[in-house]
């Protein structure tokens, strides 16, 4: 019995990019992406050198091959359709052997014959197609594992009982191997397994292990026994199946040009060195504006939504190229690189959003066009000169090696840069000297400040961590030079001693997963193993396969796509055969017809596994079974299999129903459930922190923000899964108000990430408390603003409960008083009634010097910690009338 190789659904992949209309990407892409530089360039004394994967030739092949397929209008279109084309080639190319008539070529014939080529290696080529070389490789290693963990088990179970169960044999080899195979299942689900690992191992095991308990002749021997076939061994041949598809999978995307992981973070990263700077100008154009310009702050807006779309797609192919470097240490050099500019573009989103939040929302007085007016120029001068720095610093460190001219050049350029800071910091504190003193005397200058000039000051102070950040990424780059592991290693794949993670032993959810997903394989196995009637053949593990390959840890969405497999099945199974029926016959005609037919089926039903968000698994079963089908059987043979069709169907109707069966009877709880906690657990995360961080027994500042950010994804995961969820007789899911809810949330986690950066030691996580923060936590009126935070907080946590409300009368938490309390006035009076305790405060004496940076001032800091405080505020009023409007 010869298991098919349907080992996987879709492969893990990076999360895809949205599509965009070709006016949004002339926008983004076209109008905004004006220079920076204004005429300065990079210095002569550094030549052009390119990056660790930059061939000439293959970059000439690549760009020439995107114009053709229309990259200049839509570079992910031509991106995908270049690979469906790719790989709908090459399926042609496999499919050969079964395209043409046999005993042409007698190595093939006996090949196909023992069962070591079969259809199997073109099912498993397209599922396991990744879209690059890193994410490809993982997926293979992920099937050789799997697979050679299910050969390895049941090899020593014939080891142990060579004929297996027959029907003379004693009752305890069956219940041994009965027990064998629930242990196996079990480790695999319980142990911390990568999923594909998992899919791989069972949906193999379960047809070896059928082959066992079967009475009669297996083709399954241990190799250590005296009836052993190399050729024609089921173990031998799956894991021949596999390295074949494997190998040919790493080749495709090999030629006629590599797809590597790390080239395209490369460009990834070249693309967001030029467009963190562009942001930081278009923030400081608004911020220098006399009043608001909304179109400007939604330009703003636009391009973090990029900038944040572009660092999750790097940090997917910074972690498929672990894959890619093969030991190599100048690639890795280069990952740990590209790593520590990830680090600097989340900070640097972190704070222009918090900063935006806080400008955005501020009365601009006539003091702000004054200061503005004044500071426009060395701003923009600052950031000109960052940007050359940043430039450079990619040209000189994404070949993993920097030389000692570009380490002048660095040096160079740093000098420049913090010639320009300096020059920034001190014309910002020179205007709003001036300004307060016009106004005012003594510590209501301070007052005036802190009051007419917030928002001003943490825009100062977020721009001029930009400028340390970027100047401590050249730093990096310089010791790393000196010293290869200055930079820290990158998180790498779990090793084995993961498998044992005792905290995955102890996760509800990976145990209920465990135990749905176990449930269904071995009832499924069971049914297979008995039969019924017509319906299913006795001793067939073709529906505990299904439910294998149906992992899912998630039960919101699980019946869409159980659904879908359904419609992958069928609709693929009886296009391929239709196609095969038309074209079956042995003629040159015929076979070039249905060679023509396999490659544009191929490619539009793997440009829509590429290219879909919504419909990229039904592509991909699509592709599977259309492409097996069409090549089942060879030229001159009849494959309308009506009957074996109709199996395949009832097998995947049957898991999916036992599938459906155990997510409900062992239910974790419902997705919208699961959101709902999420939400209320950020909320319990946000008064954490700021209860530790304005705690004086507390001397360290740990970072939230991490755990905040895990908090809301989970919220907006299951969100999403809710949609999909089953509501029986509850009223349907509130998506809309649950999306704006969790943008909401967003907005307060960029507020206080920025507020935590600024209050350490170091802006590292785990530093001492900063001397203002030191100082604030003296003030008096401190706890009145915190008490502030804390009922708007609770009003927050009642709203909540509008989700978990599934009837049609009117929510009970509508009528409490604290859902329709502003809070807005008891925070303006306690934040006026704090600026003004501060201002009295020795260490805020009114200095005409001014600080080294914007970052040490405490002017600047203590805005920043206010202004967040009201910008947090201003993020949780939203999540209020988002709710209220709901009413």
């Amino acid at each position: 019995m010869t298991p098919p190789m349907l080992l996987g659904s879709k492969p893990l992949r990076h999360e895809r990019e949205k599509k965009e209309d070709k006016g949004a990407r002339d926008i983004e892409e076209g109008a905004d992406r004006r220079p920076l530089l204004l005429g300065r360039r990079l210095p002569s004394t550094v030549g052009d050198k390119g990056t660790a994967f930059d061939d000439p030739t293959k970059r000439g092949i690549r760009e020439a091959i995107g114009r053709t397929f229309g990259s200049a209008y839509n570079s992910k279109f031509a991106d995908d359709a270049e690979l469906a084309v790719r790989a709908a080639f090459f399926v042609v190319v496999l499919g050969l052997p079964f395209l043409t008539p046999r005993n042409e070529v007698s190595m093939l014939d006996y090949l196909m014959e023992k069962g070591v080529y079969t259809n199997s290696v073109v099912i498993f080529f397209v599922y396991n197609l990744g879209k690059t070389t890193g994410s490809t490789i993982m997926t293979v290693v992920c099937g050789l594992r799997g697979t050679l963990l299910a050969v390895v088990n049941t090899w020593l179970l014939y080891l142990a009982f060579p004929d297996g169960v027959t029907e003379s044999s004693p009752p305890f080899v069956f219940w041994t191997g009965v027990a064998n195979g629930v242990l196996f299942v079990s480790l695999m689900l319980c142990l911390n397994w990568q999923v594909s690992t998992m899919i791989f191992a069972v949906s193999n095991f379960v047809f070896f292990w059928m082959s066992f308990l079967q009475p009669g002749e297996d083709h399954f021997q241990c190799p250590f026994t005296d009836n052993f076939e190399f050729l024609g061994n089921v173990g031998v041949n799956s894991m021949i199946t596999v390295a074949v598809g494997g190998l040919l999978c790493i080749m495709v995307t090999l030629v006629p040009y590599p797809r590597w992981a790390q080239f395209e973070a490369e460009s990834t990263a070249k693309e967001l060195v030029h467009h963190l700077p562009l942001l930081w100008r278009t923030l400081a154009e608004y911020v220098c504006e006399e009043k608001p310009n909304a179109y400007r702050g939604d330009q703003i807006l636009r391009h973090l939504e990029r900038l944040s779309r572009l660092t999750s797609t790097m940090s997917g192919h910074i972690g498929n190229s672990w894959y890619e470097c093969f030991g190599r240490k100048q690639w890795h050099y280069v990952r740990r690189i590209l790593t520590a500019l990830e680090r600097i573009i989340n900070e640097s989103y972190d704070r222009i959003y918090s900063a935006y939040s806080i400008t955005s929302s501020a009365d601009w007085s006539p003091a702000h066009a004054e200061l503005a007016k004044r500071i426009q120029p060395f701003l923009l001068a600052t950031i000109t000169e960052v940007e050359v720095l940043l430039q450079l610093c990619f040209h000189c460190g994404f070949d993993g090696v920097v030389t000692e001219v570009e380490e002048k050049a660095l040096k160079n350029v740093c000098v420049s840069v913090r010639a320009k800071e300096a020059a920034f910091t001190r014309a910002f504190t020179e205007a709003r000297n001036d300004i307060a003193r016009e106004q005012l005397l003594g510590n209501e200058k301070t007052k005036f400040c802190m009051d007419q000039l917030l928002a001003e000051h943490v825009f100062g102070l977020n721009f001029s961590s930009f400028v340390r950040s970027a100047l401590g990424f050249a730093e990096d780059l310089i010791q790393q030079r000196h010293d290869p592991n200055h930079l820290p290693r990158v998180t790498e794949i779990p090793a084995i001693s993961s498998l044992w993670d005792r905290s995955v032993f102890t996760d509800p959810e990976h145990l209920n997963f465990a135990l749905r997903a176990a449930a269904s394989i071995l009832s499924g196995f069971a049914v297979g193993f008995v039969g019924y009637g017509d319906i299913f053949s006795a001793y067939d593990a073709s529906i505990a396969c299904t439910a294998s390959v149906l992992l899912s840890k998630f039960v919101g969405s699980a019946v869409v796509k159980n659904l879908g497999r359904i419609q992958g099945v069928v609709l693929g199974s009886i296009i391929g055969q239709i196609v095969h029926a038309f074209f079956e016959s042995c003629e040159g005609w015929s076979v070039a017809s249905l060679a023509a037919c396999l490659f544009l089926y191929a490619v539009a039903t793997l440009f829509t596994y590429y290219n879909s968000t919504d419909f990229s698994y039904l592509g991909c079963l699509l592709a599977g079974f259309g492409c097996g089908q069409m090549l089942l059987g060879g030229c001159g043979v009849h494959n309308m299999d009506k009957v074996g069709g109709y199996d395949k169907i009832s097998t995947t109707v049957c898991a999916t129903s036992l599938i459906v069966l155990f997510d409900f009877v062992f239910s974790p709880g419902r997705a919208s459930d699961f959101a709902n906690k999420a939400l209320g657990e950020t909320v319990d995360v946000l008064e954490s922190a700021f209860s530790r961080h304005f705690d004086s027994a507390v001397e360290t500042v740990r970072f939230h923000k991490g755990e905040l950010h895990d908090k809301i994804a989970q919220a907006e995961a299951m969100g999403r899964e809710a949609m999909q969820e089953p509501r029986v007789w509850r009223t349907p899911w509130k998506g809309q108000v649950f999306s704006a809810v969790i943008q909401s949330a967003y907005r307060v986690r960029y507020t206080l990430a920025t507020m935590e950066y600024s209050m350490a030691d170091g802006f590292k996580d785990g530093g001492r408390k900063n001397a203002m923060l030191l100082t604030l936590q003296e003030a008096s009126c401190l706890p009145a603003a915190l008490d502030v935070l804390r009922g708007k907080l609770l009003a927050v946590r009642t709203l909540l409960g509008f989700f978990a409300h599934e009837t049609q009368g009117r929510f009970p938490g509508f009528d409490d008083p604290l859902a329709t309390h502003a809070y807005r006035f008891e925070l303006l009076a306690a934040e006026r009634a704090l600026a003004a305790e501060l201002a009295t405060h020795p260490s805020m004496e009114w200095q005409e010097g001014g600080s080294r940076t914007l970052e040490d001032d405490p002017l600047a800091q203590a805005c920043l910690v206010i202004g967040s405080m009201n910008s947090v505020l201003a993020g949780l009023r939203e999540l209020q009338h988002a709710v209220l409007r709901d009413e």
